[in-house]
């Protein structure tokens, strides 16, 4: 397992499990101001699924939610975009982008930020880290810094990591689950998803303080070893469903599958409804296509 030290202002919780025959991430959706805690959302997407050319990825946060008013998982997939990168220079970049647009604001405000990442790449497992906090040392007093560093492993074992401050209402029986099935190969991707999201929503439901950082529901994604065949499902009540978010959050070879197919959608009805000929279509799709692969926000990197 990598090491994760997490400052508890991280309002959330992540569960991500690493094997060799695929990678599992639950995550919450809650996103609360800061400092006060207030409840700001429900329905934050906290993953981003990168598929590259040599592989594939499934990248979950804690810490900051938002840049500015987007949802973090919103400004991946649009400064990554536009460029078909490898894995391992998807990572990179993000790494970057990250350090150059939200290591400053991170530091002032004393929010660890935390990028786990399960990936495959040529078919082989890692488990990475992407951080901008260093543990305590008896050389080094550790913290938080302005910039972001990676820690990679390669997952021939599984890796389980859990972040956020959520982790700490996780009832102990869960943890034992957690330590028991990270061992085991589950016969179907679906039961390991349905474990990650019980887990969630019962510390959701706990009595422990942290509970109010987590949300009664949850979004687990399973990504196998090819890539192809990925699987995300909503848990949590019933009567929260209408809160379940919408979107694939999925970058595919540098297009932004989640900018193209719901302006794709909003087409369609438009067509549907008469509000749009079929030539206003054409270039409604062509501006959409141009868009999916068009980078946002991105900053300048200094060469360290």
């Amino acid at each position: 397992m990598l090491p994760t030290q997490l400052d508890g202002r991280n309002m959330t919780l992540v569960i991500s499990l690493v094997t060799e025959y695929g990678a599992w991430a639950s995550l919450d959706h809650r996103l609360t101001e800061f400092p006060d805690g207030r409840l700001i959302t429900d329905s934050s997407v906290k993953h981003v699924i990168l598929r590259c050319c040599d592989g594939c990825a499934l990248v979950s946060y804690t810490g900051l939610g938002r840049v500015g008013r987007i949802d973090l998982s919103r400004w991946i997939r649009e400064v990554l975009r536009g460029e078909s990168r490898t894995v391992d220079e998807s990572l990179i970049d993000l790494r970057e982008q990250a350090t150059a647009r939200i290591g400053l604001p991170a530091k002032r405000l004393d929010v660890a930020h935390l990028f786990l990442a399960g990936a495959f790449i040529d078919g082989q497992p890692w488990a990475a880290e992407i951080r901008n906090f260093r543990s305590a040392t008896g050389l080094t007093p550790g913290g938080i810094q302005p910039v972001f560093e990676t820690a990679a492993m390669h997952a021939g074992e599984p890796m389980l990591a859990v972040g956020g401050a959520g982790r700490d209402a996780i009832l102990d029986s869960d943890r034992k689950l957690l330590a028991r099935i990270r061992k085991r190969r589950p016969s179907r991707p679906e039961d390991y998803m349905t474990v990650l999201g019980a887990v969630s929503r019962r510390a959701a439901e706990s009595r422990h303080p942290a509970a109010q950082t987590v949300s009664r529901s949850c979004t687990v994604v399973f990504i196998p070893p090819s890539g192809n065949g990925v699987k995300k499902e909503w848990y949590g009540p019933e009567e929260g469903r209408s809160l379940a978010p919408n979107g694939f959050s999925h970058l595919l070879f540098g297009i932004d599958l989640d900018e193209s197919a719901s302006e794709m959608i909003e087409m369609h009805e438009d067509v549907s409804n008469g509000r749009i000929d079929q030539t206003l279509l054409q270039r409604r799709t062509e501006e959409a296509a141009r868009r999916a692969v068009q980078h946002k926000g991105r900053r300048a990197v200094l060469s360290r």
